[in-house]
């Protein structure tokens, strides 16, 4: 997989919404195409469009592996997430469940003995890239 799109009723509310895991996003428009948000993470895009004409995707389902599932879901349930399934380890690792501003339902994952990971100089998030001793702390997505 190298796309997933969602699209929102306020791409900008999303685009902070996702910023809080980390994730850097830019600015796009492909020709006359609406505006939308992208950012891509070691070749993946993930894309925030307007829900413009289109049906909605608030049924599709999206997981993110991030270091610390209880401080992003912290994070995310102050900017307005709801909580749908509280951290709680799993046999998959530490897991949680909650719902973004636009009703999509977000799983995160910190799987078991996981190296901490870092947002590079070069990519967009500290959600999925390499992998390296050092680790990332909450608050490090807000770098400039």
């Amino acid at each position: 997989m190298n796309l997933t799109v969602l699209r929102s009723t306020d791409i900008d509310r999303a685009s902070d919404f996702y910023s809080e895991m980390g994730l850097l996003f830019t600015r796009h428009r492909h020709g006359n195409g609406p505006e939308h948000y992208a950012s891509v993470i070691d070749g993946f895009v993930f894309e925030i469009y307007p829900l413009g004409k289109h049906p909605p995707t608030i049924g599709t389902r999206i997981g993110f592996s991030v270091d610390d599932v209880d401080s992003i879901v912290s994070m995310l349930l102050d900017v307005g997430a709801e909580l749908i399934s509280k951290p709680a380890d799993s046999e998959w690792g530490r897991r949680a469940v909650v719902k973004d501003l636009d009703g999509h339902v977000v799983e995160l994952l910190t799987p078991p003995n996981r190296d901490k990971i870092v947002a590079s100089d070069t990519t967009s998030t500290g959600v999925m890239t390499v992998t390296h001793s050092e680790g990332m702390n909450p608050g490090d997505a807000d770098r400039q």
